[in-house]
């Protein structure tokens, strides 16, 4: 039997938004067509931008578009049903958003979850820290977990295809732990924010991530979904 959970987070108006210059989404509807008899009822997607709620990056998003590859460029059967590991921080992060300070993924925690349950080399990789539920709050932004640069040194040495996670800011704004250099370089796609990774009880499970075929870009919002197989409990690198 199979468990199908969408960890696409909803777009909407006054959802929550990096600061400018990013445009902020707002739903409006079509006005009237002159050129057709009777109403027509569509909407236009005000401020719709590549990072709009949950999104799938290249590198390019780091390098610039004519130093690397597009959305476009990545061939869609290569992130459908994708071996993908959960890394389940949650217990790490219980009622963070009511610290001072943002909390951080560490080394440290990694490891303690990852040696029990390696990810295989190639494969997907999702960070959950149970921060998705917060999507619709006014401090999912603000108050983001973010990672260690030892902790994405780490995740970087385990050769994912695709990291993503269900918090939108890895890096700490105020003090940047400057690691975004060597992440791009090594050629990993990002995801992120997505929610419900909090919900998924596998460890092992499969990954389908479709975005916006939009030409000349680096990054679009996608749709992303989690296959799990109930009753399997995942072993090595088998799905």
């Amino acid at each position: 039997m199979k468990k199908i959970t969408d960890i696409t987070g909803s777009v909407y108006t006054g959802m929550w938004n990096y600061e400018p210059p990013f445009p902020k989404f707002c739903l409006q509807p079509l006005p009237e067509v002159p050129w057709v008899k009777g109403k027509v009822f569509c909407e236009i997607f005000e401020g719709l931008h590549s990072q709009t709620g949950t999104y799938l990056e290249t590198p390019a998003h780091y390098f610039g578009n004519d130093r690397s590859y597009l959305i476009t460029d990545v061939p869609v059967e290569k992130l459908y049903e994708m071996n993908c590991t959960i890394v389940h921080l949650e217990r790490y992060f219980e009622e963070s958003e009511q610290k001072k300070e943002q909390a951080c993924i560490t080394i440290s925690m990694l490891k303690d979850v990852l040696e029990k349950d390696s990810p295989c080399e190639g494969s997907a990789i999702l960070l959950s820290t149970g921060w998705g539920a917060a999507w619709e709050k006014e401090y999912f932004l603000d108050k983001s977990p973010y990672i260690k640069k030892e902790a994405m040194e780490y995740l970087i040495s385990l050769k994912p295809y695709l990291l993503g996670s269900d918090f939108p800011r890895w890096d700490n704004i105020r003090k940047s732990e400057g690691f975004f250099q060597a992440f791009y370089d090594a050629n990993i796609l990002m995801l992120a924010p997505c929610v419900n990774l909090h919900k998924i009880s596998s460890v092992r499970c499969k990954l389908t991530v479709l975005p916006l075929k939009i030409e000349g870009t680096s990054c679009t919002p996608c749709r992303a979904v989690i296959v799990e197989e109930m009753g399997y409990h995942g072993e090595g690198c088998k799905v």
